[in-house]
């Protein structure tokens, strides 16, 4: 992949993409700031504005897909906040701290490739998506905690009290729990060798994936020879 090769720099084309995802949601975010009803604080107009910029330096050598991805969520969160849909949309908040925890659980993901191909480490798969995993439960805890210190600075109420505060994150959980699950599917064989190597067994080869065209190519032979 290209994002584990350490490039130097970015081709023109993936620059000019992201360039482009940056500057439309920088705009959308704009539009619903001058849209946004009276009553919605500094915090949320500049804030988003300035979650945007973090982002995409964070995310500018992650592949395009996981930038897009990461870009769509701010819009939402943007639309969310300074439009009051979350206030409008019962859920709204929570499908949104859901999908954060499924898209930080890819960021995490290759962020920890990137770390055990950058240290010469073997890329076991269940470390890196618990890695993934543990990252993105970690974002969505810190996210909640940079609420409650504007609050406790700013008194601009941007937490609504314990219940929407544990909601939040347990959506982000759900989310990276969904992501994580669908990652051990993915890799259940290798993860299945791991866990097999701290009890010295072998899996049985014609019970993995990988070796079932094996299996299924010397039953055909043999039937060939009756």
């Amino acid at each position: 992949m290209k994002f584990l090769r350490g490039r130097p720099k970015l081709s023109k084309y993936e620059q000019h993409v992201k360039l482009g995802i940056f500057l439309t949601a920088s705009l959308l975010i704009l539009i619903f700031s001058l849209l946004a009803p009276s009553g919605v604080g500094l915090f949320d107009k500049i804030g988003m504005e300035l979650a945007l910029i973090a982002i995409g330096i964070f995310l500018l050598r992650f592949p395009t897909g996981i930038f897009l991805s990461a870009n769509l969520f701010v819009i939402a969160a943007a639309a969310g906040s300074v439009l009051r849909l979350y206030d409008l949309l019962p859920g709204y908040d929570r499908v949104v701290h859901f999908l954060s925890g499924i898209i930080l659980g890819f960021v995490g993901y290759y962020a920890a490739k990137w770390l055990f191909h950058h240290y010469q480490l073997p890329q076991t798969p269940l470390l890196i998506i618990l890695g993934s995993f543990f990252f993105s439960c970690a974002c969505a805890g810190f996210w909640e905690i940079i609420e409650f210190t504007v609050d406790c600075v700013s008194d601009m109420a941007v937490q609504h009290g314990n219940t929407d505060t544990m909601g939040d994150i347990v959506a982000g959980f759900l989310g990276a729990t969904c992501f994580s699950s669908v990652c051990l599917y993915k890799y259940r064989s290798s993860i299945w060798a791991f866990i097999c190597s701290f009890f010295h067994l072998k899996p049985h080869r014609d019970q993995l994936p990988e070796h079932q065209p094996e299996a299924a190519a010397r039953d055909s032979a043999g039937q060939d020879r009756r």
